[in-house]
């Protein structure tokens, strides 16, 4: 679609594993063009090809060689992004860091993505998502305080990361339409991590800090937490005082209404460990959906606890985009293997620019076409072959 927000923008993906790939798809998902290169023995596996992979022209190219190397550079000329994960100091070493990309193209937008940043004395460390985890105090407030830390078992750094990256990156394009030139995006686990833990890092004269986690935290407090019913969990948020008045209206917590110890948002929260034990008491003696009936029509937020099969199971998470996908059971190409798949949408609606559905390439389908488009003859794509810069046979199963 060229009406996409980010049609006409070339972007260069040397990255692997999570965050900078989730990047280069965001990008994707915006209308750019995203040429994802990857070395023929660094094939990706195939969940998170399904999950990042996709929206991107996928070529096999082993810029580690020269003529890899140089044919990488004759890319970076049509370029209007770089997106890169190693080390800092690896780019440089391999002649594709950003002063010497800067170099040929000015308007470069180049981002670096990592898991601890390139300056301070964690510059050179290798890491990733558990590490940043660690670095942030995410594990040991996942413990509860007490006992062994916890990893959080969803990749929010990652996926954060990647997110913010792309942000990052089209505000480098937003300001090269005012000045014409690019600059050099970085973007970091530990700071991601550090960004969504917010809370936790602020701090002022009279703050007195509770880092509530783990897994025997279920919740701020008795009226804002987990609770298990009859046949699954809710989690229940009656934040304010009229939402407290709504739940005390229910046949099932009318008696809470008349206790003094509950008379006022004072006494509940002096007294919130009776009111958690009263509350468990009631929710567990009916299923989830009889709860999320009854506190829809007070007006109560609680929501059950869902399985991701039944997010799956869900006609409308399918209508509204939540969760895509395509059989490629009867695909002519070698990806028929994949099978009936399906990934995650877009998370946002744009009313003038509806994002495009975003597929899955085949790996290394496109490395012929783009060498092609570079203005490479067929005999030098041969000689190619030859050297070991592209592989023999194109596309590569996974």
């Amino acid at each position: 679609m060229t009406n996409l927000p980010l049609a006409g923008i070339r972007v260069l993906d040397l990255c692997i594993v999570l965050a900078g790939p989730t990047c280069g798809r965001t990008l994707a998902q915006y209308g750019a063009e995203v040429i994802k290169i990857d070395p023929e023995h660094r094939p990706p596996q195939l969940t998170p090809w399904l999950d990042v992979g996709r929206g991107k022209r996928s070529i096999a190219l082993n810029i580690s060689t020269p003529e890899g190397l140089d044919t990488f550079l004759k890319l970076v000329d049509s370029a209007d992004v770089i997106l890169e994960g190693f080390r800092k100091g690896v780019t440089d070493r391999l002649g594709i860091g950003y002063e010497q990309v800067r170099a040929k193209n000015p308007g470069i937008v180049y981002a670096s993505i990592n898991c601890f940043g390139r300056s301070g004395p964690w510059e050179l460390r290798p890491g990733f998502e558990q590490n940043a985890q660690a670095a942030t105090g995410v594990q040991l407030r996942n413990s509860g305080g007490e006992g062994q830390p916890r990893p959080a078992t969803f990749t929010l750094n990652d996926y954060g990361t990647g997110i913010a990256a792309a942000y990052g990156v089209m505000m480098a394009l937003l300001e090269r339409e005012k000045t014409g030139k690019g600059q050099h995006v970085e973007a970091a686990l530990s700071h991601t991590s550090a960004t969504i833990s917010a809370p936790y890092h602020v701090n002022h004269k009279n703050y007195v800090r509770d880092d509530v986690g783990g897994p025997g935290a279920r919740g701020l407090n008795a009226l804002a937490g987990l609770y298990e019913s009859a046949d699954n969990w809710v989690f229940l948020s009656a934040f304010s005082e009229d939402q407290w008045l709504k739940l005390c209206l229910l046949d099932e917590f009318s008696h809470l209404q008349s206790m003094e110890v509950f008379s006022s948002k004072a006494s509940r929260s002096e007294n919130d460990l009776l009111l958690r034990e009263i509350l468990e008491e009631i929710f567990v003696t009916k299923p989830s959906d009889y709860w999320v009936d009854t506190m829809k029509s007070a007006q109560i937020p609680l929501v059950k606890n869902t399985t991701a099969a039944e997010i799956h199971e869900d006609d409308f998470n399918h209508a509204r985009g939540l969760i895509r996908g395509k059989d490629y059971s009867n695909s002519q190409e070698i990806n028929s293997s994949w099978g009936k798949t399906t990934w995650s949408g877009n998370p946002v609606n744009m009313s003038k620019t509806p994002l495009q559905d975003v597929f899955p390439p085949v790996f290394g389908a496109e490395t012929l076409n783009v060498l092609k488009e570079l203005g490479i003859t067929t005999e030098k794509i041969d000689q190619l072959r030859k050297a070991g810069v592209i592989p023999k046979q194109l596309p590569i199963n996974i």
